[in-house]
């Protein structure tokens, strides 16, 4: 034992006396991992050594030989690396350019049950179909039995960073299709955004991406507990349902770094890769209000024609000066739960975080300027966007302003998760009184209301789960509750998930999913263009119709009852 601490000693003595005034190596990253590299051959750095100790070169001129060495040896490395390491990874420059990419892959199958209702009446007025340019209406109809492969996700993503670590970069293409999109899928751009964070109290994101509203929101698809959302998280995004995403800034403080975070953001409102220059009303020449075929709704300006159907839309830009305003604001009370659902670090203390947003979008047009849609002509982007969110029963109010609250809470602890949210939103029409649907003549009376007032919208939702095998296989269940329209009655929407998840290596990476999903639907309350009273052209609207009839004589409604979906699903989804 002595002679051991003698020659450790010794070794120190001699290894000391000969290295003193130059660096000899450099931490060098790779395959992801730094490691310490002597910058000069340990061969002629061993003869140089022996060459100072036997007298042969001074320690000057060994210092000055090490020095010129690393520097040739900096000189000559190559300014380009790549590895892959949960992605391909590419660093140039010394590291002031650093750039990842991702695929993201998930192939489903779906064996869809519903019940007789579908096949009759089908949902006319949550998730209804648009037709044309016009935006008619038809009612979503469907077999009782379906069974389906969908590319549920087929993403590529770039992500990085810019002259520092401290301006990110990311950009995030998909060319998926979701169950309720009313148009095929095609490639589009989904996140491309600038991010700096050169301050940590001031971090400022620039571009396209999902906005800090709520955790559901937030969250990835990626690092789910089931393979879809529910339908209610989908109902209330910030902008009021016609998207997570949308194009803005927000100024935030660094989540890991501050146990409360703050986000405050400015957005168009619209959704992604919507321009609101080209947003617009369908209106005649000189000003006079049009689109439609034989009335008008609203009183006209004198010296206004007979108002004909017809192709126009000279009013553009419409109220684009309204922008969407959100805030959110989080406190991390134990610990640092993140956005994921579950507990797959099987954290070994108590994660818990508590969150709540609010969101103003006004002026979003749900109908042109007629108190009814499916006569007129429409610019159908955002009310598709409502449609497919499920959110049709806005559709036809003019044009509306969203004002919208959520609460949301987190907790994870060894394997075991709970997650919960709450969304509260107020639907405030422009055009105050009852939404008008019949007309005496050109320019009015109006003789024929809405029956009702549309009111607001909430929701809720809770889920658990637990790892039955750590970080590798987990159990998870969820209820979602959400009325669509406080003033009616007989219109919930209630589901129910259970799902049985299996992470192949142990992450969200590398998974197969199998979901159980009932969905129970109401179709009670008044939709505008699919209820009884229908718009008409002449004569009361439905009763003695005798001319033409734009929406038809008999509502898609006319037969509504309970609608009830049993699904169940099976993903498998890689993420390299």
């Amino acid at each position: 034992m002595c002679c051991a601490v003698v020659l450790f000693c010794s070794a120190i003595d001699v290894r000391t006396s000969v290295v003193h005034a130059a660096e000899t190596g450099r931490l060098v990253e790779k395959d992801g991992k730094y490691v310490f590299v002597e910058s000069m051959d340990p061969a002629t750095k061993l003869l140089l050594e022996r060459a100072v100790r036997q007298g042969t070169i001074t320690q000057a001129e060994y210092d000055a030989v090490v020095k010129e060495s690393q520097e040739r040896a900096y000189l000559l490395q190559p300014s380009f690396k790549a590895w892959y390491d949960r992605g391909f990874n590419f660093s140039m420059n010394d590291n002031d350019f650093f750039l990842k990419i991702r695929g993201r892959f998930a192939q489903r199958f779906t064996q869809r049950e519903r019940n007789s209702a579908w096949t009759t009446s089908g949902d006319s007025k949550n998730y209804p179909e648009l037709l044309g340019v016009f935006g008619d209406y038809r009612a979503n109809r469907s077999v009782d039995s379906a069974s389906t492969f969908n590319l549920r996700t087929a993403r590529l993503l770039f992500a990085g960073h810019l002259f520092s670590p401290d301006l990110r970069f990311m950009v995030q293409l998909a060319g998926e299709t979701s169950e309720n999109a009313q148009v095929p899928g095609a490639i589009g751009m989904l996140d491309m955004f600038v991010m700096s964070t050169h301050v940590p109290w001031f971090n400022v994101q620039v571009g396209q991406f999902k906005v800090y509203f709520d955790r559901s929101q937030i969250n990835s698809t990626a690092s789910m507990q089931f393979a879809n959302r529910a339908l209610v998280m989908d109902a209330f995004t910030a902008n009021g349902g016609i998207n997570r995403r949308d194009d803005g800034i927000t100024i935030m403080n660094d989540e890991e770094v501050y146990p409360i975070n703050y986000y405050f953001g400015v957005f168009n409102g619209t959704g992604p890769l919507v321009n609101q220059f080209v947003q617009f009303s369908s209106e005649e020449p000189n000003g006079c209000p049009g689109g439609q075929t034989s009335g008008n709704p609203f009183p006209s300006p004198a010296g206004c024609p007979a108002n004909q159907r017809n192709l126009n839309a000279n009013f553009r830009g419409n109220k684009v000066n309204q922008l969407m305003y959100t805030a959110r604001l989080q406190a991390n009370i134990m610990g640092r739960a993140g956005f994921g659902e579950g507990d797959i670090a099987y954290s070994e203390t108590p994660q818990m975080v508590v969150g709540g947003g609010y969101a103003y979008n006004p002026s979003i047009n749900t109908s042109t300027d007629n108190a009814f849609v499916g006569i007129d002509l429409a610019n159908l982007t955002i009310r598709r966007a409502l449609a497919s969110t499920g959110n049709g029963r806005l559709l036809g109010q003019g044009t509306v302003d969203f004002s919208t609250w959520t609460l949301d809470y987190a907790y994870k602890y060894r394997g075991y998760s709970l997650q919960a949210g709450y969304w509260f939103k107020t639907v405030t029409r422009h055009d105050k009184g009852l939404p008008c649907l019949q007309t005496a003549g050109t320019g009015g009376p109006c003789t024929t209301f809405a029956p009702g007032q549309f009111g607001n919208q909430t929701g809720w939702y809770v889920q658990s789960g637990y790892y039955l095998i750590p970080r590798k296989v987990e159990m998870a269940a969820r209820y979602a509750w959400w009325d669509p329209d406080t003033h009616s009655g007989g219109d919930l929407i209630k589901e129910v998930d259970v799902s049985l998840n299996w992470f192949l290596n142990g992450t969200y990476d590398h998974q197969i999913m199998l979901t159980y999903s009932n969905v129970m639907m109401g179709q009670g309350g008044f939709a505008i263009g699919r209820s009884a009273p229908l718009p008409s052209t002449a004569g009361p609207p439905v009763a003695g119709c005798t001319t033409t009839c734009p929406s038809g004589v008999i509502p898609l409604d006319v037969n509504a009852r309970t609608l009830i979906e049993n699904a169940i699903r099976i993903q498998y989804q890689i993420f390299f």
